[in-house]
């Protein structure tokens, strides 16, 4: 039975040794701090050191591509499980070429709660074994809530919140949170943009069911953002100080919402009821689906 094992432990290294000389990957994050519920995008490089053209599949009925996730507890690193299967399409490597992929953890593993992790790549070459990048580590922190307010769509009262984070040293980003206690989601939970000072923002619901949110992010500069029910942004503008009057919301009777005061930084938008549908001269932030928030 020793001699299976030793047997058995040999041809592992062997084969892991072959999988190493085929192919080389790598992993990095763009920043080590992140929001509870926030996208973790983990930027994966893979590398083919082959003579030969590398095809990337999950034709042997296992993912090609997964990750090895822990959270750090007292004493150690546990094993984060998986909240669903990672199925990415193949991929195809010339000789020499090289891939970096950027992968969302988030919707991967649903991390639930603050603390220390560290995430790896793993590749599987069938018949070859397994190449593993080093662990990358972030930390996922809880930012500070300073506006929250329930609201009902189509029948399910979901939470809003507007969160001060700061992903960095330098800086602090209002992030906008919508999740489904009763379905257990979160829709969204994303950036804003950057805050300079304490002022709270002003926020307000329009008839749509739009939140709409005006907040500092410059010296006498504001950005207005308005997003639809499930968080996703759909219009974005800048507004500045005028005439020594700041921009504000101003909810009408009708209960729409339009900036009163200030200067929209693009003179020939239009003013009146932002709720109305203008159409966005800015990108908006990007969305993800759905994920799952804690039990």
């Amino acid at each position: 039975m020793r001699s299976l094992a030793v047997v058995g432990a040999l041809w592992f290294l062997a084969a892991s040794s072959l999988a190493t000389a085929q192919i080389q990957v790598s992993a990095q994050t763009s920043r080590t701090n992140f929001l509870l519920f926030e996208r973790v995008d983990l930027s994966v490089t893979i590398t083919n050191l082959g003579d030969t053209d590398l095809i990337l599949n999950n034709d042997e009925g296992q993912p090609w591509l997964s990750f090895l996730v822990s959270h750090h507890t007292e004493h150690n690193y546990l094993p984060v499980r998986p909240e669903r299967d990672s199925n990415f399409q193949p991929l195809t490597l010339k000789a020499g070429a090289s891939k970096t992929l950027r992968i969302n953890l988030t919707p991967l593993f649903a991390f639930r709660e603050e603390g220390d992790y560290r995430a790896a790549a793993v590749i599987d070459l069938p018949g070859q074994g397994q190449v593993i990048s080093d662990n990358v580590p972030f930390t996922i922190l809880n930012g500070h809530k300073v506006w929250s307010q329930l609201h009902t769509v189509d029948g399910d009262q979901r939470v809003y919140s507007l969160i001060r984070f700061s992903p960095g040293p330098d800086s602090t980003s209002l992030y906008l949170r919508v999740e489904s206690p009763n379905e257990n989601l979160v829709y969204a939970n994303l950036s804003l943009g950057e805050l300079i000072s304490n002022i709270d923002p002003d926020v307000y619901f329009d008839p749509a069911g739009n939140v709409h949110v005006l907040n500092p992010f410059a010296m006498g500069t504001y950005l207005y953002t308005r997003a639809n029910p499930d968080g996703k942004v759909v219009h974005q503008g800048v507004f500045k100080t005028y005439n020594q009057i700041p921009p504000r919301l101003r909810k009408l009777p009708d209960g729409n919402v339009i900036v009163v005061g200030g200067l929209e930084v693009d003179p020939t938008a239009p003013r009146e009821k932002l709720s109305n549908g203008q159409v966005a001269r800015q990108t908006p932030a990007p969305t993800d689906p759905p994920v799952a928030a804690p039990q």
